[in-house]
């Protein structure tokens, strides 16, 4: 059996975007385990199904519920099936790395002949035949994040330069480096500096410099990802928002997104506003 995102096929499938079914839905949730000193992973799920045909398939062995997986970095692609409605898959060091995609899917073990749960779309016919091995149900994609990557603090993956052509005040991010470059004058990088040292102005300095060079990242990779993957920084960035769900060519708001990956950095604020009160 094969799958691929850009196939169609000509019997119902029930899916997010398909409308092949009139109800019922499928997905799994994805919880990561990772032994960060080995590699070794280990996944749990929980599925939703609520095609009560397709379950009764699943239920009684007729169908197979599992997870087709590819990682781009380690040349891995499985269809992996899974315990159902619940449980846990291990995969041993170093068969994942950084980006690891997941869809859950659902396939017949048994040809179906004549089947009608009810559910079908009028335009397939019903009552319809299948052969073993068609996908029945097709779960949303998820992206997840393996390895260390993602645990770079976002300080390490920027750095702060100095550039005379840069007014004062102000700042410029440059993506085409090995570290994401936030330029500033003289005067405005010796401030940022200053406020780096001290612990009452690191707040001020992630709000004020990361916030909007982490916002300018996203607006880039929205409209050309694939130029910036050559860079160094782009492993990492893309590691820290597969962790923390942010996909940059779908989210609409780049504020929100931005804020999910600094962890909310305007929570820091209310040190100062308490130390002020002091």
């Amino acid at each position: 059996m094969r799958f691929s995102e850009e196939t169609r096929y000509p019997h119902p499938v029930l899916a997010q975007d398909t409308g092949d079914f009139t109800t019922g839905e499928f997905d799994m949730v994805f919880t990561l385990s990772e032994d960060i000193a080995t590699g070794a992973l280990s996944i749990q799920h929980e599925t939703t199904l609520t095609e009560d045909g397709i379950r009764q398939l699943v239920e009684t062995g007729r169908a197979s519920v599992g997870c087709f997986v590819r990682c781009a970095d380690t040349y891995h692609t499985e269809l992996r099936t899974l315990a159902w409605p619940s449980g846990r898959t291990d995969f041993a060091a170093g068969v994942l790395l950084n980006r690891v995609s997941l869809r859950p899917i659902v396939w017949l073990n048994d040809e179906l002949s004549a089947w009608d749960p009810g559910t079908i779309h009028p335009e397939f016919s019903p009552p319809v035949d299948l052969s073993r091995g068609d996908i029945i149900a097709i779960g949303e994609e998820h992206i997840i994040s393996v390895g260390q990557a993602k645990l770079a603090p976002i300080e390490s993956i920027f750095e702060l330069d100095r550039s005379p052509d840069i007014p004062e005040g102000t700042l410029q991010v440059e993506l085409e480096r090995d570290r994401i470059t936030i330029l500033a004058g003289e005067k405005t990088h010796e401030t940022i500096m200053l406020l780096r040292e001290q612990k009452a102005g690191k707040p001020v300095v992630m709000n004020a410099v990361y916030l909007p060079a982490v916002m300018e990242v996203l607006d880039a990779l929205q409209s050309g990802a694939d130029q910036y993957e050559p860079y160094r920084w782009h492993a990492p960035f893309t590691a820290r928002c597969d962790a923390r769900g942010v996909d940059p060519k779908t989210d609409t708001s780049i504020l929100e997104s931005a804020q999910k990956l600094l962890d909310s950095p305007a929570s820091g604020l209310e040190q100062l506003v308490a130390e002020a009160d002091r």
